[in-house]
């Protein structure tokens, strides 16, 4: 059932797509995302490397990734950080500054630990704020960080900013609860900590009086259909607040002890939860299972933030995922999507505008160059395209003729019937795209050439 909170999202509605599978600096997947609208970049936090040493030690590479060409641009390692439970962005002229957990003085981690007693993560117990430097190391006991440790904090911190409404929040363990305080952004970054507010504290169900049987905790995984066993306790993976609307992004992996020889190697990873909690009452909104992005291989949640579009001043959800690049078996890239706060028009929502297709030198734009869009329209979203491609002297062939922007690019293959010229009957081609984004066409043949296609028929369901 569709529940749309005070900020106008709702979880079980449609999502855009900001970036798509793009490769980030070193091989680990991502951790946490976030974005500079104002410069047009997007930050995203990964370990160093999946050796034992750098996760442990808390070492992590923070990329910067251009937002229209979706291109990693340059990068900055943060040593004795920690694992990247959030983080958030301030934007400046042509310069950003940053929001990460950080290890205290001498490299103090809060750690977790996997059952035969090794370190799992490093979390650093402090949140610090430091300019971006592109191709620099900054180390977490250098001089020039300022840290903050929440008083009564216990474990790992996380950083996260709300841009609407100029706001920190810090998320930290006290107590053996989950704690988010939010503090005024300026004043956090000129060094004064004075909360804003109440703490919301994820409640759990000890905390009820008088008890209640039926209460389920907020880490417990529901029972949701699924392929394969899942984990019994869910995982943060990340968090964000918008006005007073905590977000908390959380996955079930499978679970790989109950029989691993069964389980994919390449398959969806569990379940990717979103949820949502009116900062008020401190009481559940509305949660959902996070199917967006589902064609990933290895599919898993990775991060979420807020921002402002550029483009059309909305404000907006996000939320990341990682996935396995491909020729690889452990590598992994970054996918952003993102859920809407604007209201549909006229019962359609503009996931992304009219872009023009980077066309191939074996075609070349008709009378109106080919462009595509994505919309939602009454709980489906569409890939739309226009336009009209010609081919001299043809093509004999099955080709590639174009790619899709990562704004338009799905995960599952889509494909669409569309006019051709007509040649002994044959008037008809097939057009299909995929997570790659090549717009490939299918039915030309040497003794009957495609001399132009036609997309403006094209209106296809879209994931």
């Amino acid at each position: 059932m569709a529940k749309t909170d005070a900020n106008g999202v709702d979880l079980s509605g449609a999502t855009g797509r900001l970036i798509q599978t793009v490769d980030l600096v070193k091989g680990p997947a991502p951790q946490a995302i976030a974005s500079d609208t104002v410069n047009g970049w997007i930050f995203v936090l990964q370990m160093e490397t999946g050796d034992q040493g750098d996760i442990e030690q808390g070492n992590m590479r923070l990329n910067r990734i251009d937002r229209r060409t979706n291109k990693v641009i340059d990068s900055m390692q943060l040593k004795g950080f920690g694992h990247g439970i959030s983080m958030g962005v301030e934007p400046g002229d042509k310069q950003t500054h940053i929001w990460t957990e950080v290890s205290q003085v001498g490299r103090s981690f809060h750690y977790s630990r996997r059952k035969d007693g090794s370190i799992k993560a490093a979390f650093g117990k402090a949140v610090t704020r430091f300019l971006y430097a592109k191709d620099t190391v900054l180390d977490a006991d250098d001089p020039v960080l300022r840290k903050f440790t929440p008083p009564g904090s216990t474990a790992g911190t996380g950083p996260s900013i709300d841009p609407v409404n100029n706001r920190l929040c810090v998320m930290y363990h006290k107590g053996g609860r989950r704690h988010f305080t939010r503090y005024n952004l300026a004043d956090a970054a000129a060094g004064t900590w004075t909360p804003e507010g109440t703490t919301f504290v994820m409640k759990e169900c000890g905390d009820l009086v008088p008890a209640q049987p039926s209460c389920v905790d907020e880490d417990v995984t529901p029972d949701v259909p699924s392929r394969y066993p899942l984990e019994p306790t869910l995982t943060s993976q990340g968090y964000t607040v918008l006005g007073d609307v905590l977000y908390w992004y959380q996955w079930a992996p499978y679970l790989v002890d109950e029989d691993p020889k069964t389980l994919p190697v390449d398959g969806f990873p569990g379940v990717a939860f979103l949820t949502s909690y009116t900062w008020a009452d401190g009481k559940r909104f509305d949660r959902q299972v996070v199917t967006t992005a589902g064609g990933l291989t290895r599919r898993e949640p990775e991060g979420a933030a807020i921002e402002v579009a550029p483009e059309t001043g909305e404000t907006r959800l996000l939320i990341g995922f990682s996935n396995t690049v491909p020729g690889t078996t452990g590598s992994r890239d970054v996918t952003i999507s993102w859920y809407p706060t604007k209201p549909a028009v006229d019962g359609v929502r503009v996931l992304a505008d009219w872009e023009d297709l980077a066309l191939e030198d074996i075609v070349k734009p008709g009378a109106q160059a080919p462009r595509g869009r994505l919309i939602s329209y009454a709980g489906t979203t569409y890939l739309q395209l226009r336009g009209t491609l010609t081919a001299t002297p043809g093509l004999t062939e099955d080709s590639k003729i174009a790619t899709l922007p990562h704004r338009l690019r799905p995960t599952h293959p889509t494909r669409a019937s569309v006019p051709r010229n007509n040649n002994a009957g044959r008037c008809v081609c097939r057009v299909e795209t995929d997570i790659s984004g090549a717009l490939r066409v299918y039915g030309a043949y040497s003794d009957n050439a495609i001399t132009w296609i036609e997309l403006d028929g094209v209106s296809v369901v879209w994931r």
